[in-house]
């Protein structure tokens, strides 16, 4: 993916890779950095980066006198030396910035708000209680799969071009689910706005990194991951709010607003230079073949585990047959993107660092919980202790209140100082404590324990 860095175009072939976590400014520091070696009086300078061609379309000019955004020669500037201590943003890229904000908090939103409106929506749309799970499971389903394409083709038609088809369809589906009259049409909306909301998701990473150097980085992704913390907890709270016959549907029209004016602000305020190859060109070079597989296996893996227990035995053939298809498809992906695109969708290279790759999982987990805990715990607010859908969303408030606080909080301290193991050994202990007192958790359980209990959840979730 060129959210990472700039591959070497023969490096792909020789399994010859750049460092893919850092900033054009990060790199070029790195690059003119001497490291201990056997020659060169005991220093040397690291081969891999000073000879990586530099190719990015996406300098940042950090002196700028407003801070703007702007854009600059493929070469690298002198004027990137020390940049990562000189970054002092401007106007235009808190405008910009507060624009990627919006979106994560649109997206975090909608991906939650329709939660506790569910047994509503589809009373109103004589849905079915399958069909009514699909809504939600819809979204979350097409927002995964398209992250890693979004991500990828980004770096050939353009990071913004990709920002603002992703904030289109997001647009489009959040209309269709708003004039939805049954739930097949409903679906279809859902499907469309996960798909959009994939790319403002995975994009909203991507510009970070290309405009924020590394020692900064902390901050501006611990305010972003806040935000969408911020909005994934009041989802619940807004969406028990509209929980009505004859409001249900401005749950989707509150976000138009937003979306729009997001739209307004990444187009001129996030000033990006595009690649000038022809459009002929950036189709053929697009990795369409990869895409479609990558997609289709996603597709066909979560599924049948979304089926298993719920619609099918997981011992059925509907679950079983599709599961192990999607599985071959993923590695028959795998072997695909390791040797036959130039320009590949999944570049392996990202997992070839252990740190990286328990980063990787921990994420994973992390948005199983956090997701688990936002989806079920209002069922059993609303179906154990008889609350009403806007007092299950505020009893959610001792776990979903604390995250975006603790993000912050977090993110900061770890800028400053620099270490991180702290915070992932800490947060993951407490969230493994309060998941493990959730478990206990019966239909007798004072509501006091399960405050308490969300309370040290919801801590550890945000560090």
């Amino acid at each position: 993916m060129n959210r990472f860095s700039v591959l070497n175009p023969s490096a792909h072939s020789s399994h010859y890779f750049d460092i893919f976590t850092l900033s054009p400014t990060d790199r070029h520091i790195l690059a003119n950095t001497f490291t201990p070696g056997d020659s060169d009086g005991g220093l040397r300078r690291p081969s891999r980066l000073r000879q990586t061609t530099y190719s990015s379309d996406f300098n940042v000019d950090y002196h700028s006198r407003n801070g703007s955004i702007a854009p600059s020669v493929p070469a690298i500037p002198d004027s990137f030396r020390g940049a990562p201590q000189d970054f002092k943003p401007g106007v235009k890229f808190y405008l910009a910035f507060s624009a990627l904000a919006a979106l994560s908090l649109v997206i975090a939103l909608d991906g939650t708000s329709i939660s506790v409106a569910l047994p509503v929506i589809a009373d109103e749309l004589n849905g079915t209680a399958l069909e009514a799970f699909w809504s939600g499971t819809a979204f979350l389903l097409s927002c995964t799969v398209f992250q890693p394409v979004y991500a990828a083709f980004s770096g050939i038609f353009g990071r913004k071009a990709l920002t603002l088809s992703a904030v289109g369809v997001f647009l489009a589906g959040t209309v269709i689910c708003a004039v939805s009259k049954d739930m097949m049409l409903m679906l279809v909306g859902r499907t469309v706005q996960g798909a959009g909301g994939s790319g403002i998701i995975a994009l909203s990473n991507v510009l970070i990194t290309d405009l924020v150097p590394l020692r900064h980085r902390g901050n501006w992704v611990g305010i972003l991951g806040a935000v969408w913390a911020l909005g994934s907890v009041s989802g619940p709270i807004v969406g028990g709010a509209f929980a009505d016959p004859k409001l249900w549907r401005w749950i989707f029209w509150l976000n138009a607003p937003f979306i729009v004016v997001s739209f307004v602000m990444v187009f001129f305020f996030i000033r990006l230079r595009t690649p000038k190859s022809p459009l002929l060109q950036k189709l053929a070079q697009a990795d369409w073949v990869g895409a479609v597989m990558f997609v289709a296996s996603m597709v066909a893996i979560l599924i049948p585990v979304s089926w298993g227990g719920v619609q099918y035995d997981w011992g059925s053939w509907r679950v079983t047959v599709p599961l192990g298809s999607g599985i071959l498809g993923l590695v028959l992906t795998g072997w695909y993107e390791c040797y036959i695109p130039a320009q590949p969708v999944l570049h392996f290279a990202v997992f070839a660092n252990i740190t990286a790759n328990l980063a990787y999982f921990t994420t994973t987990l992390h948005g199983l919980i956090l997701w688990t805990l936002l989806y079920y715990q209002p069922l059993y607010f609303e179906g154990v202790k008889g609350f009403s859908p806007i007092l299950s969303g505020v009893a959610l408030f001792p776990a979903t209140f604390t995250v975006a606080p603790m993000a912050v909080v977090t993110g900061v301290a770890v800028s400053k100082m620099g270490k991180f193991r702290w915070a992932v050994w800490a947060g993951w202990g407490l969230t493994t404590l309060g998941m493990g007192f959730l478990c206990a958790i019966d239909s007798n359980t004072q509501l006091s324990q399960v405050v308490l209990t969300d309370l040290i959840c919801g801590v550890g979730l945000g560090m």
